[in-house]
């Protein structure tokens, strides 16, 4: 059973033993046909997990009496992805199955080849259905990390973020180096404490030569993901499924 749920709200140390209200999270313990005393878990995607009681449910606002707090260490790699703006019912498909896997931050990004957004209004729009996935994502998988959706940046802006990650690598059908090989000298690779890593996907079509020439210029590390071609969809999900399973320890 379904008893799961995002909360918006701050939660402060001294509403324990409490009765508080909570908005954000009415319409889903409506939507699951929750009632008085059920006993339910509450995320707020930055790894605290607490457990509650349901007191009362009114038109707007829940009832809740915190019972403990359980507060989960991050993964010793924090992953950010940047990924290509693509169809937007693709995208959004694509970014959810994405926050449920182990990714602290998810740039959107701006290439020659990906679609491009209208105006500061649909970004805006944008930001707030992904966000909503997001937290979604972190309340189906239990994960105690929501993942991170940031504003759209340009390719070489992206870049530029990733200038002190301890890993950058940049996925390209025509490197030399496999991301089999790259992963099998993890030892050497993935350092034993917290560091971060870069992985930056290319649009259909992939990278033009000069997003790839540039990308040298930042000491990225290109890998060949595959002898065959991936969809940016698909491509996107092995990358990440493959460096979490290496470096996401703990």
């Amino acid at each position: 059973m379904h008893n799961r749920f995002y909360i918006e709200e701050e939660v402060s140390p001294y509403f324990f033993g409490k009765e508080i209200a909570l908005n954000s999270i009415t319409s889903h313990i409506k939507a699951f046909r929750k009632k008085a005393d059920d006993e339910i878990k509450l995320y707020d995607g930055s790894g605290n997990v607490y457990s509650a009681k349901v007191i009362s449910i009114s038109k707007k606002s829940t009832k809740v009496k915190l019972i403990s707090k359980e507060t989960f260490p991050e993964r010793n790699a924090k992953i950010t992805l940047f990924l290509p703006l693509i169809t937007s019912h693709l995208m959004d498909q694509l970014l959810s199955r994405l926050c449920e896997m182990e990714i602290s931050r998810i740039f959107p990004v701006i290439t020659e080849r990906s679609i491009n957004l209208k105006d500061e209004k649909e970004i805006c729009h944008k930001l707030s259905k992904w966000d909503k996935i997001s937290s979604g994502a972190c309340v189906l998988t239990g994960k105690s990390f929501s993942t991170i959706i940031n504003k759209p940046v340009s390719l070489k802006d992206s870049f530029g973020l990733a200038a002190n990650f301890g890993i950058k690598l940049i996925a390209s059908p025509s490197a030399k180096k496999c991301l089999r090989d790259y992963l099998m000298s993890a030892p050497d690779v993935f350092p034993s404490k917290n560091f971060s890593i870069g992985l930056f996907i290319g649009p259909e079509g992939d990278f033009s030569d000069r997003e790839l020439k540039l990308s040298e210029e930042f000491d990225i590390i290109p890998v060949k993901l595959s002898n065959y071609i991936m969809s940016t969809f698909v491509a996107s999900i092995y990358f990440v499924s493959n460096i979490t399973l290496f470096a996401c320890t703990g």
